[in-house]
């Protein structure tokens, strides 16, 4: 039995020092009545002194600044809680799962314990500390946060496995987190415990059986008999079970069970087929015990642990170095091409449960194609809750251990202390989470490098420790020493010249590099593995409007202290304002055009390195979601989880058949002729039948200067160069022009199904400025279904009626930005040309009928409400 003690009902104070011990602030008589204020658990003690008004709201403009003094205390948390006098005599067991960073503990005013270390769990037994029938007091006093470093410094300096970013980092500013940020509970049981659950799993080559080892561990207060019952269920039906009785020692004992099943349901990759989840089931009964009125005797303990039955392999990538590591992810056999993204934590605060918020950012990745996320270095060991939703929705998970570069120095501390101190931390993480099937991969961390720049490998002794837990404690998952993991670290032209075949596992860039300049970097790209890259842009007006006074919006560079705060390292203002002929004077307009350099920047670099699939075989940006709410950040998704176009773009790219172009560059002015090649990419598992690819040239007008087709089908798992096309640009008359691919499938009667839609905008001048010359046009916008497609709520079709193409017309949801509930859609952030139409499937999600509402813009189309 589990009794929760999370809630809104614990009490905490502030106190400085050890003035707590003074004043017996953790012991249920204490005199010490002033100045309790109402907390939560699990939580974060910043946002507890927000919401009691103790601290002004830190997400706003510079307000982070005024609670710097926040983690140089010591802060005591203590809840009273009833227990029921019935349960006198069982075992009785205290979980917190994550305190942040180091607590004392009290139960009743007496200590039960110390513990230090975020990422694992404090566990205390209590069974005699408590009163039974009769109210108890738990204290948890939380010690002033550890001195660690911020992004620049020397990583030899870190001495803690502590989440790093809130220290500052180019995307979060100083918020120390301190608090009890995971559940607090507690575990009652009979004479026997269960401590732990593995399932070891094993697949046939021809992947027809599976067999499974179940591995528990028991603990016994005395000798005696007991009677373990298992089972095995597959989406509701048993497909194993089994009774077994033991005779344990006092003490720990392990068991193990082998289980063969036929025809196994796989745990797939999302896009790859269904992730099939399957739970063991474990009940301990103790025949030792005066059995209960029915005969039966009392159940002890029992556990159910959720697993999936996959295996993960590295294979050769197609280079020719002999000396580089494998990066082609193979699953149940199947080579997979890595569609990611780097995941940070989804708030500074991360202690906050935001279960609602989690399940729309992960929502979001799933329906982009995302098969695999690179927990960043610098951030997390996730909650549960991250990797049981990553589970359900097939998404692989990278998980690095809490390491990062630091700048000016990047090597980890060889003291035999720390390294020992991160290996105890791994063997207690570890058999936390190797259970869930989306964990496929460990590392040791983001960005460690030695003194030459070049990133370390296993002889490093903290990583070869951390190998050395991960490969006995987690057998079958994968490895790799640091993210990236090749001779080079970054992708960039010089390295390329250098050492072409030396583009391993690489990082970089994470700018926008310019009009042509772009073009030419990702156009010459050789890397196997592309860990970690990204574009800059600046967050929604809408966002910029809540978290930033209209009067310090403007400028926007980094001379304004209000933009040097929330993500200075990202302000490329001045990138895009030469890139728009230094033509943007409000914020309105400089988002527009920050937003669209991301996207047209993020896709092209994603396009490339998927066709150069096998050579290159993944490819994650920096970074899906941010956890502070910037002004400019690398971030797809803004804090708040609204969608920039660079998440649509890139979830057009990560379609599983889609056509994309390699060109060199946006602007044209001076070239003699537009010259574009056209790539088909298939990573299903089938064939997909006669496929039809149709592109043009075409003006802003909707006038068609070329267009061409080709006909034929792809190769599951392969790459295909379509065709080149060219127009001399002195037949063109518009300044703005756009390259349109669409791909369809053809069925046997012969018709048409679009698959893929990709259009590529363009300007013949030396720069953009003629994006905002654009003559305006109308939109026109209906709903012409509610509720009767599967999974959506509103079919929206918007038809452009003017004489010129839309351009990045795009729905938002118009609510206030707080408001509970999100919208989904099929697509967004695309331009319309006259007379067409453009057909998007809308869900809502916990959001009242009649609070729906929809904001349809464009760069040259008035505002309109749906």
């Amino acid at each position: 039995m589990r009794i929760d003690l999370n809630g809104s009902d614990w009490l905490f104070k502030d106190f400085l020092g050890e003035d707590w011990v003074w004043r017996n602030a953790e012991k249920p008589d204490t005199k010490d009545s002033r100045w309790w204020r109402k907390g939560t658990v699990p939580g974060t003690v910043l946002y507890d002194l927000w919401h009691n008004g103790e601290v002004a709201d830190p997400y706003y403009e510079r307000n982070s600044l005024l609670a710097e003094w926040v983690p140089e205390r010591t802060w005591v948390y203590k809840k009273w809680f009833d227990i029921d006098g019935a349960l006198k005599g069982s075992r009785v067991q205290l979980h917190v799962k994550g305190v942040d960073h180091e607590a004392q503990f009290f139960l009743n005013g007496l200590r039960i314990g110390h513990h230090k270390g975020m990422f694992t769990a404090a566990v205390f037994d209590v069974t005699d500390a408590l009163e039974y029938g009769a109210a108890n007091l738990l204290a948890v006093v939380i010690e002033k946060a550890p001195d660690e470093q911020p992004q620049v410094s020397k990583t030899s300096y870190v001495r803690e496995h502590k989440s790093r970013m809130t220290y500052w980092w180019d995307f979060c500013p100083r918020m120390i987190h301190q608090g009890i940020w995971d559940d607090v509970y507690l575990d009652v049981t009979g004479g026997i415990r269960i401590e732990d659950v593995h399932v070891k799993t094993e697949l046939s080559d021809g992947y027809q059986t599976a067999d499974l080892s179940i591995a528990a561990k028991l603990s016994a207060s005395l000798p005696g008999e007991v009677r373990v019952e298992t089972r095995i269920v597959h989406e509701g039906e048993t497909v194993f079970a089994s009774v077994n009785e033991y005779r344990l020692p006092e003490g720990e004992t392990e068991l193990a069970l082998a289980v063969r099943l036929n025809e196994p349901r796989l745990w797939q990759p999302n896009g790859s087929g269904e992730a099939h989840l399957y739970y063991v089931l474990m009940e301990v009964y103790d025949k030792e015990a005066a059995p209960e009125g029915n005969g039966h005797f009392p159940l002890s303990a029992s556990e159910a642990i959720t697993f999936g039955i996959r295996k993960v392999a590295w294979q050769r990538n197609e280079t020719p170095d002999a000396s580089a590591r494998p990066y082609v992810m193979t699953v149940n056999g199947r080579r997979t091409y890595i569609k990611g993204w780097n995941w940070v934590p989804m708030d500074v605060m991360y202690g906050r449960p935001q279960p609602e918020k989690l399940e729309r950012l992960l929502t979001l990745a799933r329906a982009a194609g995302v098969n695999m996320l690179r927990v960043w270095g610098g951030g997390l060991i996730e909650k549960d809750a991250f990797y049981e939703l990553c589970d359900r929705f097939g998404i692989m998970v990278w998980q690095e251990f809490i390491q990062s570069s630091s700048g000016i120095a990047n090597k980890p501390s060889e003291e035999p202390a720390f390294v020992e101190m991160m290996a105890r931390e791994a063997e207690s993480i570890a058999p936390r989470k190797r259970n869930h099937p989306s964990l496929v991969l460990w590392c040791g961390g983001n960005e460690l490098q030695d003194g030459e720049g070049r990133p370390l490998d296993d002889t490093e002794p903290v990583l070869g420790a951390l190998r050395g837990v991960v490969e006995r404690l987690h057998p079958g998952a994968l490895w790799l020493p640091t993210s990236p993991s090749g001779r080079c670290f970054l992708n960039s032209l010089e390295a390329i010249e250098q050492d072409p075949e030396g583009q391993h596992d690489v990082h970089g860039p994470w700018e926008y590099q310019g009009l042509t300049e772009h073009y030419t970097l990702y156009n010459q790209g050789t890397s196997l593995l592309h860990s970690e890259f990204g574009v800059e842009g600046m967050t929604h007006l809408k966002t910029l409007n809540h978290t930033v006074r209209a009067d310090n919006q403007w400028p926007a560079t980094r001379e304004n202290p209000v933009y040097f705060h929330r993500g200075s390292w990202w302000n490329n203002e001045g990138m895009i304002q030469r890139s728009f002929g230094h033509a943007l004077t409000e914020p309105a307009a400089l988002i527009r055009a920050s937003q669209l350099l991301q996207a047209e920047g993020l896709r092209y670099a994603v396009e490339s390195n998927i066709r150069r699939m096998w050579q290159n075989s993944g490819t994650l940006p920096w970074q899906f979601n941010e956890p502070y709410p910037n002004a400019y950040c690398t971030s797809a998704l803004d804090y708040y989880t609204l969608p920039k176009p660079a998440y649509y773009a890139v979830a057009r790219a990560y379609r599983p058949v889609y056509v994309s172009a390699s060109f060199s560059r946006m602007a044209w002015e001076g070239q003699q002729a537009f010259k574009a090649e056209l790539w088909g990419v298939q990573t299903l598992s089938h064939r997909t039948g006669k496929l039809v690819t149709h592109w043009s040239v075409t003006g802003a007008s909707g006038n068609v200067y070329a267009e061409g087709s080709w006909q034929g089908d792809l190769e599951p798992g392969h790459v295909k160069r379509l065709g080149v096309m060219e127009l001399p640009l002195s037949k063109l008359t518009e300044d703005v022009f756009f390259l349109r691919v669409q791909l369809a499938q053809e069925d046997e009667a012969g018709a048409h199904e679009l698959v893929s839609d990709s259009c590529y905008p363009f300007s013949r001048k030396a720069d953009l400025t003629p994006y905002l010359e654009l003559p305006q046009t109308h939109l026109q916008a209906e709903r012409i279904q509610s509720g009767e497609e599967p999974g959506t709520d509103w079919l929206v079709r918007i038809t452009n009626t003017g004489a010129h193409a839309a351009f990045d017309v795009q729905l938002t949801d118009a609510r206030p930005i707080l408001e509970a509930g999100f919208v989904y859609l099929s697509d967004n952030a695309f331009p319309i040309f006259p007379g067409e139409s453009k057909l998007i499937r809308v869900t809502w999600s916990a959001v009242a009928e009649t609070s729906r509402q929809l904001e349809l813009t464009a760069w040259n189309s008035a505002v309109q409400h749906l």
